[in-house]
């Protein structure tokens, strides 16, 4: 059970736009963002990050980082999420198993997002080495989305992981 109680709609009051928003495009409201919903200002930019990430970088990429963070951090939560994200991305059954656990089936640019994703989440930051590589493929919007992917990876992870948020 989770340590905070997640927001119903009734209860949502001043979160009640942003449960509105997440409701129409998911058709229902995940209990990370119920929860978050007791802050209303922290939901609506932690949201508004979420949206930020989604032009930059290209979907399987942002996917792949994501799950690998998650699976550093040991969060379920987001992995489950996640998981069914990147298969709409494109990833196929094998990318999605492996992230963040083998380099089996990745480009070399999926497997440099990948360690840059397991460096930033398990050392605070990627290596000098991994940036460099990366900067040989990706534009520097794309290196700031990436970085900002991790950044909201282990933001949600440890939200969750902390408050022990249970699905949905």
């Amino acid at each position: 059970m989770s340590h905070l109680a997640p927001l119903t709609d009734d209860q949502a009051g001043p979160a009640r736009p942003q449960f509105q928003a997440i409701n129409a495009a998911f058709k229902m409201v995940p209990n990370i963002f119920r929860i978050m919903g007791h802050a209303p200002a922290v939901l609506q930019h932690t949201l508004g990050l979420n949206d930020a990430i989604g032009h930059e970088l290209p979907a399987p990429l942002r996917e792949l980082a994501y799950l690998t963070a998650s699976r550093a951090n040991k969060c379920g939560y987001c992995e489950h999420y996640h998981t069914a994200l990147g298969r709409q991305a494109g990833l196929n059954a094998g990318q999605i198993k492996n992230a963040g656990l083998s380099p089996e089936g990745f480009s070399d640019v999926e497997r440099l997002v990948i360690r840059f994703a397991d460096e930033w989440t398990r050392q605070g930051k990627a290596s000098a080495a991994v940036v460099a590589e990366l900067n040989k493929h990706l534009s520097p919007a794309q290196m700031v989305t990436l970085a900002a992917v991790c950044g909201l990876a282990n933001w949600t992870n440890r939200f969750n992981e902390t408050f022990d948020v249970q699905l949905p």
